[in-house]
């Protein structure tokens, strides 16, 4: 009798009406809603899809706008699966990808390399016996002392733990092989971003897919491979090769051959010998050229750093400062400029290197050639030698439009710091300048370090360098006298060119 009334009731099967939720949520404007969404874990937005019909429509929006891939099997799979999700692959805007390799190596070698903890647990350890005690029991407190240190230094895991991670480590490295053989999964990665409509940014080799995205507990930032006991370090397969080249290389071909419209594109610890694939005719070439052509924010984590496997340092050294010599005597052509200046339309431009002695691996000039980027509203340099005339011309033909300037150890090849930020302070109208580990010159011999010591806080107003930073960022926005002129308030550093 129910039934029929049921029926009868809602002939056509349409859906019932909803008691209401006791919960104030699903009463508030979607607008309200996708900002309680954009500050919410991604660990929380899949619950709160569960609460009703209304959470769940609002909330799917705010699943998988980014895309997190490691060069590993499941990873890949994973991407696949989200991919040919009718709903969720309409959602990704960034895809980050992040191409770390695990090294081949015997068990002694990969054991050795397990991550040790660095601390101690201190309620093992007993209190040591008064002074008036016997000499055994103060043996005994020896002994226990050095069993604790030594077992949290040299036996964190047990043998039955590393006989169960070796044959989980070499089946990842198996896996990586076959990637390896598959052009680096080129063909799965262009699979699956040709179902991301609206892809708009490219993030590579930052390391934020190992120690954040989805699932991110402290475990997982530990170790993103499953096992504890399965590090990823960031090693090459050939030395002298940084982590994840030829998958980046694979990446921009086949991002080319997709002709995806990026806004963004930021690569990072790349080396620099990649730009050396991109010069000439070429596939390439071409590629790159044909992704930054739409492109309103670049950013170039370039590295001169390679394992040379010396037990030299003083050989490594000086290895090391003819690599950097190699790469500056290569981007001093101009190369990099082409590559930015193919990108007219960039807001935000970051270049950073990771060495900075005896010289900076590139001259200013010839990063950024010319070209005028008519919308540049932000800047950011890391390791820069340059010339006042140069600098100059580059701020003045950008003095409307930037906004914002991030500035980390800059040389100046002539002409004194004072002068030159007295000049682009009133050429500038700054929202925001950031500064970062120093300010040097050659002629005259100049330095001021801003970087605080590792030991200190970089909020402790008692700290030098931080007082002459922070008066420096004042200076460059609000303007006034130039603090680098007080030399008894912020004097230079006794370590010069």
């Amino acid at each position: 009798m129910d039934e029929a009334k049921e029926d009868k009731e809602n002939p056509k099967g349409k859906a019932t009406y909803e008691p209401p939720s006791k919960s104030y949520l699903d009463r508030l404007p979607a607008e309200i809603l996708d900002i309680i969404c954009e500050e919410l874990w991604d660990t929380d937005i899949p619950a709160l899809r569960l609460q009703c019909r209304y959470l769940c429509k609002v909330a799917t929006a705010h699943m998988f706008d980014e895309a997190f891939v490691r060069f590993k099997k499941s990873s890949i799979d994973s991407l696949l699966e989200l991919a040919a999700h009718p709903v969720l692959s309409q959602n990704v805007k960034t895809l980050i990808y992040e191409p770390n390799l695990l090294k081949r190596q015997p068990r002694e070698e990969w054991q050795d390399r397990i991550p040790l903890r660095d601390y101690h647990d201190t309620s093992d350890i007993p209190s040591p016996p008064k002074q008036s005690a016997s000499e055994r029991d103060w043996r005994l407190f020896h002994r226990t002392v050095k069993k604790v240190v030594l077992h949290e230094k040299r036996t964190p895991y047990s043998a039955k733990e590393l006989d169960t991670a070796w044959p989980i480590y070499q089946r990842y490295l198996q896996e990586q092989e076959d990637l390896f053989e598959r052009d680096n999964a080129c063909q799965d990665l262009h699979q699956a971003v040709q179902h991301f409509p609206n892809l708009k940014a490219v993030h590579v080799n930052f390391g934020w897919g190992l120690w954040c995205g989805p699932g991110w507990s402290p475990d997982t930032s530990v170790n993103p491979y499953g096992s504890g006991l399965t590090h990823a370090g960031s090693t090459a397969r050939y030395p002298g090769e940084l982590p994840g080249a030829e998958q980046i290389v694979s990446l921009i071909r086949m991002l080319g051959t997709l002709e995806v419209k990026l806004n963004s594109l930021r690569i990072g610890s790349v080396n620099w010998k990649f730009f050396l694939q991109c010069e000439g005719p070429g596939n390439l070439s071409d590629m790159i050229k044909r992704i930054v052509q739409s492109l309103k924010d670049i950013e170039f984590v370039i590295t001169t750093w390679t394992d040379l496997g010396s037990h030299d340092e003083d050989e490594d050294e000086v290895q090391q400062q003819l690599e950097v010599d190699r790469c500056r005597s290569f981007l001093d052509k101009g190369s990099h400029g082409r590559i930015l200046a193919q990108a007219p339309d960039l807001r935000r431009i970051a270049i950073e290197f990771d060495a900075y002695e005896v010289k900076c691996p590139i001259d200013f000039q010839f990063l950024v050639l010319d070209t005028q980027w008519s919308h540049l509203h932000t800047i950011k340099l890391d390791s820069i030698d340059t010339h006042e005339g140069h600098w100059m011309d580059f701020f003045e033909r950008h003095s409307s439009t930037i906004k914002n300037i991030r500035l980390a150890t800059i040389r100046l090849l002539d002409g004194e710091w004072p002068d030159v930020l007295e000049r682009m302070q009133p050429l500038l109208t700054l929202e925001e300048a950031e500064f970062d580990r120093d300010l040097s010159s050659v002629a005259p011999s100049q330095l001021w370090y801003l970087d605080a010591p590792c030991y200190t806080s970089r909020k402790d107003d008692s700290v030098q360098e931080n007082r002459t930073r922070w008066a420096l960022e004042k200076f460059m926005v609000h303007g006034g006298v130039c603090p680098l002129r007080d030399a008894e308030a912020h004097p230079q550093s006794r370590i010069v060119w």
